[in-house]
């Protein structure tokens, strides 16, 4: 039992790797069954037994990018002193940018899944992803908190807030093509800076 669960897993990575290549060689739409399928080397119908449908290879790669995405918040999280709360919040929505830079097929699928306004999966399987999500947005939300439990920033809903700076930041992360063209104070880094600045002093204390 053991060998053929490991077998399965290293199968349904495999499938899952060479969608990935497919999706950066030549976007979601070059992704089909049948291609994986002879991307591998498997037959469409030892495929199915894997994956169902297309969209179920997407829902599972959305989930390896969220998985890598954490790790990587978590990371920046435990870099950064639990004694400097607006730090925490910083470092936490930064993350979005910076995972730009250090898994770009990740980001750009989670980018594109969260900015599409095509509804692609089932109701079940947005489902599975958004409680994934979830535990992401959780996570930030805290930083949120606990800037507010030492005072740095006023009282308010946490979750209100972290949608607020995500969905800044996500646009946000969408003008970084466009910093070789712009002058330094119109540059992704700086507008950032600008941005925790602007929602910091709106929910100071006062």
């Amino acid at each position: 039992m053991g060998i053929r669960e490991d077998r399965r897993r290293e199968r349904r990575a495999a499938v899952l790797d060479a969608a990935m290549e497919m999706i950066e060689e030549g976007g979601a739409k070059a992704v089909t069954i049948a291609a994986v399928a002879d991307r591998i080397g498997a037959s469409v119908g030892g495929m199915y037994r894997y994956f169902p449908t297309k969209q179920a290879i997407f829902v599972a790669l959305q989930l390896r990018a969220i998985d890598t995405f954490e790790a990587h918040l978590k990371a920046r999280l435990h870099e950064t002193s639990t004694d400097k709360p607006l730090e925490r919040v910083i470092a936490a929505f930064s993350c979005w940018l910076s995972f730009r830079e250090i898994a770009p097929s990740y980001h750009r699928l989670l980018d594109e899944s969260l900015s599409s306004v095509e509804r692609t999966l089932t109701d079940g399987q947005a489902a599975d992803v958004h409680v994934r999500l979830d535990i992401i947005i959780a996570l930030c939300a805290s930083t949120i908190e606990g800037a507010v439990t030492a005072g740095a920033l006023a009282q308010g809903d946490a979750m209100v807030r972290t949608h607020l700076l995500w969905s800044a930041l996500h646009g946000l992360g969408h003008f970084q093509k466009r910093d070789h063209l712009q002058p330094p104070h119109l540059r992704v880094d700086a507008l950032k800076d600008a941005l925790f600045a602007t929602y910091f002093s709106a929910w100071a204390p006062t």
